[in-house]
């Protein structure tokens, strides 16, 4: 049996939380980024062995449920040295992108380029992409990329935050043209597509 991906959209700025969970019921949860409520509601439901929590970046809509699951589970979060302030200390920097809230959490493991996470008997491999924020990653797995706001559907996240650098997105998008066309880009927002798409349709990334 192969793994199985619940996608709950979350949060006033519709964002794509992921659940991957594998036959046994173990699973680890992507940008859980509002709803707690609907998030636990899922977990319970299917029965599902929560292991940690990943994050792409550190963005209000992304990182919104993180402290409620944290807490409720005892999970430990992996995220970017770069953008760890985001969830530690919100109040000192700019965690909210419309007015948004977000209550603080520790991040226990701090990611970098070609770190490996241990998922049952496979590996999440963690890619750095900064540009829509500077700490912002992207998760292989197997040939799942969770993409976060880097890569969307035939477009990218926003560049124009203070925390943002346009061209060292260029630079992210350079990298991930590197990965197979067959791979699933699961985005933070909107639809789902594949690499050999983006690389054929998408504008910022077609002509690299």
């Amino acid at each position: 049996m192969e793994e199985k991906i619940i996608k709950l959209v979350v949060g006033m700025l519709q964002e794509n939380c992921f659940i991957l969970y594998d036959e046994d019921k173990n699973a680890f949860i992507v940008d859980p980024g509002g709803s707690s409520e609907l998030i636990i509601e899922t977990i319970e439901k299917n029965e599902l062995n929560l292991k940690f929590i990943l994050l792409t970046h550190g963005h209000v809509d992304h990182v919104g449920a993180v402290a409620t699951l944290k807490e409720k589970y005892d999970l430990d979060v992996y995220m970017s040295l770069e953008d760890k302030d985001f969830l530690e200390s919100p109040e000192t920097v700019r965690s909210s992108t419309f007015g948004l809230k977000t209550n603080p959490a520790k991040v226990d493991h701090l990611v970098k380029e070609g770190d490996e996470i241990a998922f049952g008997d496979n590996k999440i491999k963690v890619i750095e992409t900064p540009g829509h924020t500077l700490g912002s990653v992207c998760y292989l797995y197997k040939n799942i990329l969770f993409a976060g706001d880097t890569l969307f559907n035939e477009s990218i996240g926003r560049t124009d935050f203070p925390e943002s650098d346009h061209n060292k997105m260029m630079e992210s998008l350079k990298k991930l043209k590197n990965l197979d066309d067959d791979i699933y880009v699961l985005s933070g927002h909107g639809p789902e597509t594949q690499m050999g798409n983006e690389k054929l349709n998408n504008p910022f990334m077609r002509n690299l």
